[in-house]
């Protein structure tokens, strides 16, 4: 589809403004520039001040004349103008224009996995984090659910599943659970922002769509300073969710690593973060360390009905990416079989991405202050979809949840740069010349700042290994014993940091059986003995195999062991070794 055109400072000056900072510093030492929307799009939360958050949603505006990501031969049928709202009490009427939570699990290859889940007390969490109050935040996350929950999309010809309701009281297996605190867990609320309403609308509609079933807690932050934003994550953490989402972020300073250890996945909890609005450059908690950084792209189909076809995504220009003035590059993005050289030594943003372009958007509903129907894009949405994919991922496996996973694979699959993403190959956000900014094959070997090392085509780039079932019943009884083997493959360095991909298989001593969700617990030891100094150590769940690259420095040892040690309830395992050299 053609791009808009923006009235917006000149290329040429662009490029001046750029090319005036090195590359791998001050380049990025602040967001980019706020641009110059069109007419018909609008940033809800504008530009924050020093130590502060902004919003990352932005509104389409007349959508009917604007959102364009498909064929328009029934545009002219009639199916409504977004913006109605419904009465109190009632069930407001489907919109005409933005993406059907359908159509956005349909396009991430999410339907089956979603479709399997069930709701109640055992679904994942998904816990979001906004600034602000919403007061009618459950209200308006109701009547979205019931206006959508079956509806068919005119415009994809694409119907929507189930989207049950939220829970009046006790969590059932009928309903979905909605839990709204405060940044220290209270039912005091912060003071009303119309713009961070419209956010925390995206936020709960996006994570309902691609996840129906999954409970949904909203933290909201007192104010949009990166202090009470990073209390209102801790909370958030509490409730155990699968995913905590974060779509806002601010201009890099030097004091946000204090921030680090909060915006950080643990093993159970990933923690996602929109890469920003501003075109090229970089923000923050985006930039920290083990937080998914999102980018954005247009998401456009051709054919309607069992006939859509999802066409191969680009770039938003107006997505955010870049190289960190303040992080360091983690050890994992220092890969030169992925990443081709750029004279950036900092952290790379992003690493995955999903729809934001405003007029590919997405249909959201919003009554505070507002008509209702509306339209929105931006990473703010590109962050949640991906936030409930991790949610739906979770259902089907164990979560990878820090964004190392993407990279570990990357480069092994010819279908992409890491299996079960699918590369960004076109478009840019900006003029620096390289991959940090242009999604363009020929500047990279997989990756590109916009868009990541892709968009999600299924849950698997979510999971840390495919599911796999043993035993001819399926694999509920573990067979006695098993066998475990160890290989290593090529030693790879960048920067004094080298990885080797380690394979582990593990075969049962029934015929034909797989393990199934074994932990494997690797280390790997200076010397030929598996034992002594730990260089390095890593785990993962495994089926049949699986594969994990550890990155260590390798100091003057020339010769390394590393031991798989695999745990399986009802196994009796043989775990395995193997030596290599530098």
């Amino acid at each position: 589809m053609s791009r808009r055109t923006r009235a917006t400072i000149s290329a040429a000056a662009l490029l001046s403004v750029i090319s005036a900072v090195p590359l791998a510093g001050a380049v990025t030492s602040a967001a980019a520039a706020a641009p110059a929307w069109p007419s018909y799009e609008s940033s809800v939360c504008g530009a924050p001040a020093h130590g502060y958050a902004s919003c990352h949603a932005v509104q389409l505006l007349s959508p009917a004349q604007h959102w364009a990501p498909g064929p328009w031969a029934h545009r002219s049928e009639g199916f409504g103008p977004v913006g109605s709202s419904a009465r109190s009490g009632q069930v407001p009427t489907p919109p005409g224009s933005g993406y059907y939570p359908i159509d956005i699990q349909n396009a991430y290859g999410l339907t089956a996995t979603a479709s399997a889940m069930s709701p109640g007390s055992s679904a994942p969490t998904v816990a979001i984090v906004d600034a602000y109050d919403d007061p009618n935040a459950a209200s308006d996350l109701s009547a979205f659910r019931a206006s959508m929950s079956g509806a068919k999309d005119p415009n994809t010809g694409l119907m929507n599943p189930v989207l049950p309701p939220l829970c009046s009281a006790s969590v059932t297996s009928e309903c979905v659970n909605f839990t709204k605190v405060n940044e220290l867990g209270g039912t005091s609320y912060p003071s009303p922002n119309t713009g961070w309403s419209e956010e925390i609308s995206l936020d709960l509609d996006t994570v309902s769509g691609v996840c129906p079933d999954c409970n949904i807690v909203l933290v909201e932050a007192s104010t949009s300073s990166l202090s009470d934003l990073a209390t209102a994550v801790g909370e958030a953490e509490k409730f155990s969710p699968a995913v905590v989402t974060n779509s806002y972020g601010g201009g890099e300073t030097s004091s946000e690593t204090a921030f680090n250890s909060t915006y950080s996945a643990t093993s159970t909890t990933a923690i996602t973060a929109a890469a920003g609005d501003g075109g090229y450059g970089v923000e923050y908690p985006a930039a920290a360390p083990n937080v998914t950084a999102v980018g954005g792209t247009s998401l456009t189909y051709t054919g309607t009905g069992p006939g859509v076809t999802w066409q191969p995504q680009s770039v938003w220009d107006d997505s955010g990416s870049g190289c960190s003035a303040v992080e360091t590059m983690p050890s994992w993005q220092a890969d030169p079989s992925v990443y081709s050289s750029s004279g950036c030594d900092g952290r790379q943003v992003a690493d995955i991405s999903a729809v934001a372009d405003p007029e590919t958007g997405y249909a959201a509903y919003d009554s505070f202050h507002e008509s209702g129907w509306l339209v929105f894009g931006g990473t703010s949405l590109s962050t949640q979809v991906i936030g409930a994919a991790y949610a739906v991922a979770s259902t089907a496996g164990h979560l990878a949840t820090s964004p190392q996973a993407f990279y570990v694979d990357a480069g092994t699959s010819s279908t992409g740069p890491t299996p079960g993403l699918a590369p960004v190959t076109s478009g840019s956000n900006g003029s620096c010349g390289s991959y940090l900014c242009n999604a363009a094959s020929s500047l990279s070997s997989g990756y590109n700042g916009p868009g990541g090392l892709g968009t999600p085509t299924g849950v698997s780039a979510f999971l840390s290994t495919a599911s796999s079932s043993g035993g001819s019943s399926g694999g509920t009884t573990p067979p006695s014993t098993m066998t475990v083997t160890v290989t290593t493959g090529s030693l790879s360095g960048h920067r004094g940091s080298y990885s080797v991909p380690i394979t582990v298989t593990a075969t049962s001593s029934s015929s034909g059986a797989g393990v199934a969700g074994a932990g494997v617990a690797l280390s790997v030891h200076q010397g030929s003995a598996c034992s002594g100094t730990v260089a390095a150590s890593g785990s993962f769940t495994t089926g049949s195999n699986g594969q994990v690259a550890l990155t260590f420095h390798t100091g003057t040892a020339t010769t390394w062991c590393v031991a798989a040690a695999v745990t399986a309830t009802g196994y009796s395992p043989a775990n395995g070794q193997a030596v290599f050299s530098t």
